[in-house]
């Protein structure tokens, strides 16, 4: 299995460009990695998540004034980690936003089925780079976990103890950085900060020797909490904030260890593995589910965060008074999914009149409960028909809808539907009302 680190944006305008590419890298047997969506972000996450897979790919569509500074900061990350890497640019944005060096392909939004050739084989090159068989992670040794301080005596005795203390607690084993360690000649400490699980780093007062180890840290991508005790720390401007030194007032010591606390928490996040295009279409259901759902100061707690990978491995989900209750995936349940989320893009939609609103939400009610029996007998065949209504759908509905592609899908539908008319000949009477409509408003 070969692990994708999948950055990606998160605005609902730009849902189908990151599943069309999710299903693009499952259908080649690539498994995208990815974070769910929340406010709570620090370093140590993605260093720990790149660190343990096999490559990168990216998604870096337009945005007003300047495309996403963290999906940027994510392309710096993989260069960093020195991991193979595949960005896909929108073609509206400048040329020099990605390093050259870098494998990258342009796509259209609005073209994205006739590129499938070219972002497919951009995947498979990918894919070659990467090898059909990537090797484990080398391991010399069995030893407990460790987390590595450096730079603890600027902390002060107090809380320093109480950081060992607060490590040992989260079942790691604290270990700090002697100040005077010869380097580069004395390669143990070198060793350690690289094997290391994570890294507790101040990033001011360090000496000669610390600072060497705080390099070997970031060139061994080791996930790193980086502290500053400097009230007027000056950020970077280019750099998200999230990504930057933690403030603490110095000899602060409850205030040392909530923020360790909190940064371990979101360390220790797990990320979503998509093995199947079921979980794709799962997972963007579930994210929908999640906007409406959000907590009003954004952040999840580990228990709801837990919750959301169940609903990756099983399916079915009711959110409904913070409750989430799982059941085991059928086809009946994706082909619901689907046309659900199409169904309600389309209730939201704005600038339509209400009479055709309900006339195209009437015609999907009607595919979904005449695909019922399809479903559960030929699931692939029902699939098919509900993933090309979506695509139909979410053109017709875009401000400007391209007349061609909308003739070359709705063409699609009454193939799928065509398919499956010898057990259920509805499917084909409404794919062919579906199309009529689309017809009369492009």
């Amino acid at each position: 299995m070969q692990l994708i680190y999948y950055a990606h944006s998160y605005r609902p305008i730009d849902n189908s460009i990151n599943e069309f590419f999710q299903e693009l890298m499952v259908d080649e047997a690539l498994t995208p990695s990815l974070d769910p969506q929340s406010e709570r972000l620090n370093t140590a996450k993605p260093e720990r998540h790149l660190r343990c897979t096999d490559g990168m790919v990216v998604v870096l569509p337009q945005r007003d004034p300047t495309p996403s500074e963290y999906i940027r900061w994510e392309i710096g990350l993989g260069l960093r980690a020195s991991h193979p890497q595949l960005v896909f640019v929108e073609d509206t944005l400048p040329d020099d936003l990605v390093p050259q060096g870098i494998l990258q392909r342009r796509f259209s939004r609005r073209r994205l089925l006739r590129e499938v050739r070219d972002h497919r084989a951009a995947i498979r090159t990918l894919k070659s780079y990467i090898g059909t068989d990537p090797p484990p992670t080398y391991h010399p040794t069995s030893l407990r976990r460790r987390c590595v301080i450096i730079g603890g005596s600027q902390l002060g005795a107090e809380p320093l103890k109480a950081l060992f203390a607060y490590i040992e607690k989260c079942n790691y084993t604290p270990v700090v950085v002697e100040q005077g360690a010869r380097l580069p000649d004395e390669t143990a400490a070198e060793e350690s900060v690289r094997r290391a699980a994570m890294c507790v780093t101040l990033v001011e007062g360090l000496t000669p020797a610390e600072i060497y180890l705080l390099g070997a840290a970031r060139a061994s991508l080791t996930p790193t909490i980086s502290i500053t005790l400097d009230a007027a720390y000056r950020y970077s401007q280019v750099t998200p904030k999230e990504y930057q030194p933690r403030f603490v007032r110095k000899d602060d010591t409850t205030g040392l260890i909530r923020t360790v606390e909190q940064e371990i928490a979101i360390f220790e996040e797990d990320y979503l593995e998509l093995r199947e295009e079921w979980q794709v279409h799962r997972y963007r259901g579930y994210r929908d589910a999640v906007m409406r759902t959000r907590p009003s100061d954004g952040n999840y707690s580990h228990e709801e965060r837990q919750r959301a990978f169940i609903v990756i491995e099983k399916a079915e989900v009711d959110m409904s008074n913070n409750k989430v209750e799982v059941s085991n995936v059928v086809g009946p349940v994706n082909i619901q999914s689907r046309l659900d989320h199409v169904t309600q893009t389309v209730q939201q939609l704005q600038g339509w009149p209400d009479a055709r609103k309900e006339e195209l939400t009437a015609l999907l009610a009607e595919l979904t409960k005449s695909l019922k029996g399809v479903a559960e007998t030929r699931p692939d065949d029902a699939e098919r028909v509900a993933k090309t209504a979506d695509l139909v759908v979410t053109e017709a509905t875009k401000e400007q809808p391209d007349k061609g592609f909308l003739s070359i899908t709705t063409d699609g539908l009454k193939k799928a539907a065509e398919a499956v008319a010898d057990i259920a000949p509805t499917v084909l009477a409404v794919a062919s009302k579906v199309a009529a409509f689309v017809a009369g408003i492009a």
